[in-house]
């Protein structure tokens, strides 16, 4: 039984597609493995994060080995048109997965994000308040010493018009 030339060319096409979608696989698998790698340096804060990045990097690798898997079966498609339909079907299914992937690694990379500016806001406003409680307790001391000084001058005040008054009524 012989396969059809336009058949075998279209279906080495497509493997040769497959072949491609394979390599690009490869290199975002890749891409993704060095970003995990920062991210388990990065704070314990992202700890749950690196944990679904994890899951999601073997979920990529568990693709690989399918798509793996369907090349072996596109060799047999040759023979047999009806599972090149089914190859297809799942290589679609592949890549979808596979930005679902993308989308829910964007959207942790983008909390990490938002995580690390709130904590450089918190740590300004804890610094701001403790600045502020400083000049506080400065200008406490501060108003402390001019009532201080206030209470010695009107004490002053009161005796130089005590003598005053005392001598004024000795003149008499």
């Amino acid at each position: 039984m012989s396969i059809p030339e336009d058949l075998f060319l279209s279906l080495k096409d497509e493997n040769d597609e497959l072949q491609r979608q394979l390599t690009d696989l490869n290199y975002l698998i890749e891409l993704r493995e060095e970003e995990l790698v920062e991210l388990k340096n990065s704070s314990g804060v992202i700890a749950e994060t690196q944990s679904k990045l994890e899951r999601n990097l073997l979920e990529i690798e568990q693709m690989q080995n399918q798509i793996a898997i369907h090349q072996q079966q596109y060799v047999g498609a040759v023979k047999r048109e009806a599972s090149t339909e089914q190859e297809l079907l799942v290589s679609i299914e592949t890549e979808k997965a596979y930005f679902t992937i993308r989308e829910e690694f964007e959207s942790a990379k983008n909390a990490i994000t938002d995580l690390h500016h709130q904590l450089k806001d918190a740590t300004y406003l804890y610094k701001e308040n403790i600045d502020l409680k400083s000049k506080i307790a400065e200008l406490e001391s501060n108003l402390e010493l001019a009532l201080l000084d206030n209470q010695f001058l009107k004490e002053d005040i009161q005796n130089v018009s005590t003598g005053n008054a005392q001598k004024f009524n000795e003149e008499k």
